[in-house]
C-alpha cells in the first residue's frame, strides 16, 4: 500500500517533536525513559488524523510470556493498529528488536527508535529505516506506519463497510 502524505516534514507536530527532544537533551538526561517523552508525544498527536488513540505500556500476551510495548496504537473500534517501542541511543538497536521479537512483541505495524534512527516493521519485515533528525524521513516514517492495515483488519473493515449496506 502506498503510504498517504498526511504528515508534511513541516508539521506542527514534527516541529514540536524536536524542540522538545532539544530541550531533554540540553538537560543532558539520555536514558530511555526520559527521551522517550517526544516522540510518545508525537505519536500520540499524529495518531488523531487517523482517529487513533496511543495507549503506553499496554500489557498482552504472546503465548505464555507477557509483553508490554512503549506503546500501542487502538482505532475507534479498539483494534490494535500499531506497535511503538523506544530505546536510548546507547542501546544497540538492531539487537533490541531481535530481543523484543524473539519475547514475542509484535512486529506487525511496529516502529522501534532510538531518538538517532527510527525502524519500521510491518508484516514481520522491516521496511523502512530513516534517521530521525531529517524531517523528510520523519515525515515518511510516520506517514507509512499510519497508512498499514493489516490483513485481518483490512477484512474486518470491508465486512463492517458490506453490513451498513
Amino acid at each position: 500500500m502506498t503510504p498517504q502524505s498526511v504528515i508534511s516534514p513541516n508539521h506542527r507536530s514534527i516541529r514540536q517533536y524536536y524542540e522538545n527532544l532539544r530541550a531533554i537533551q540540553n538537560q543532558h538526561v539520555l536514558n530511555e525513559m526520559n527521551v522517550r517523552s517526544p516522540f510518545e508525544f508525537l505519536l500520540a498527536d499524529t495518531a488523531k488524523i487517523r482517529g487513533w488513540v496511543l495507549i503506553p505500556e499496554l500489557s498482552g500476551r504472546s503465548g505464555d510470556t507477557l509483553v508490554r510495548p512503549d506503546g500501542t496504537m487502538r482505532d475507534s473500534n479498539s483494534l490494535p493498529r500499531g506497535y511503538w517501542e523506544a530505546k536510548d541511543t546507547k542501546d544497540d538497536l538492531n539487537a533490541e528488536i531481535k530481543r523484543k521479537a524473539a519475547r514475542g512483541y509484535k512486529l506487525s505495524n511496529t516502529i522501534f527508535e532510538d531518538t538517532q534512527t527510527g525502524v519500521l516493521y510491518q508484516n514481520s519485515q522491516e521496511v523502512l529505516r530513516v534517521p530521525l533528525g531529517d524531517p523528510n524521513e520523519l515525515a515518511k516514517l510516520l506517514n507509512q506506519f499510519f497508512s498499514y492495515t493489516e490483513p485481518d483488519i483490512e477484512g474486518f473493515e470491508e465486512a463492517v463497510e458490506e453490513f451498513r449496506w
